[in-house]
């Protein structure tokens, strides 16, 4: 397959590395920095070089027209990536994005007649730098349909046995799932400057993640036992690792919360004033590290 991917973070150099082993793969990049480096090196994986040829974002026009789009930006990058995707993508895209907030303005969308796929990326991966990607936790990528049903037939076609992909049939449920996780873990994390693990060795910790996660599986109408489960299972099998939003409060980057814990709060039926408190200190923290790093 021909296979166009957008972001040149972890998860995109992930996907180009993976799929450019068996697919023709192109990368678009913010940098032409970052694409020339990917050019003359390859992406590295490992011990793997998968050779890829990328684009800098300046470049757009002239990445043609694949089989499918993989966009792997960040949820704030996302929305002026798709106002210019959407008008000449002819081609099935699927949206790989921690967070929920692209569901509402993309099932707005109603001038194209082309698949719209979720998808929910369980894998750890690592930038080391422009070219290089460590895959720090081997998991599974699910998608599902947000618009027509064509999931299914592209999971059959990528779907590879130390690559995973695999389908689901609730969006909704899929996609809540990964975000009420992230709701608990990213912002406790990032807050109390620790490891995924220790949310569940200190008791004030661990109280404090449950209503958390009460608040989030209330606000999408999951359930919330089976959700702190799986929140638990994350925790221990990550336990070792520093979550995206801790690392990006260390470097002085923007975060997710928006997408994260804010769609948790637009949604909710009633109060939550847990999400609330880690919404507002993640933003604080942010503030504090943009002057720390001016």
């Amino acid at each position: 397959m021909k296979i166009n991917v957008i972001g040149g973070g972890a998860i995109g150099l992930l996907a180009a590395a993976k799929l450019g082993r068996f697919h023709d793969v192109r990368l678009l990049t913010r940098t032409r920095e970052q694409s020339d480096e990917i050019t003359v090196k390859g992406l590295h994986l490992g011990d793997e070089v998968i050779t890829v040829e990328a684009l800098p974002a300046a470049d757009w026009q002239d990445l043609g027209q694949p089989h499918v789009w993989i966009v792997c930006v960040k949820q704030y990058d996302l929305q002026a990536i798709w106002e210019k995707l959407k008008l000449h993508a002819n081609a099935a895209v699927v949206f790989l994005q921690n967070g929920m907030n692209h569901t509402d303005f993309l099932q707005e969308e109603e001038d194209f007649d082309y698949p719209l796929i979720v998808g929910s990326v369980e894998h750890g991966a690592l930038r080391i730098n422009s070219h290089t990607v460590e895959h720090t936790g081997e998991a599974a990528i699910r998608l599902a349909d947000l618009s027509d049903l064509y999931a299914e037939v592209l999971v059959n076609r990528l779907h590879k046995p130390d690559f995973p992909i695999l389908f689901e049939k609730n969006w909704h449920m899929m996609l809540g799932t990964k975000l009420i996780a992230n709701a608990v873990i990213n912002p406790l994390t990032a807050i109390y400057r620790v490891k995924n693990g220790e949310l569940l060795e200190h008791p004030a910790f661990e109280r404090i993640a449950k209503v958390l996660c009460n608040e989030a599986a209330d606000a999408l109408g999951l359930e919330e036992e089976q959700q702190w489960a799986n929140v638990r299972r994350i925790i221990n099998a990550t336990k070792a690792n520093l979550s995206s939003m801790h690392r990006d409060i260390q470097a002085g980057r923007q975060t997710e919360i928006e997408s994260i814990s804010g769609y948790v709060r637009d949604h909710a039926k009633q109060a939550v004033p847990y999400t609330d408190f880690v919404y507002y200190s993640i933003l604080g923290l942010t503030k504090q590290q943009e002057r720390t790093y001016l």
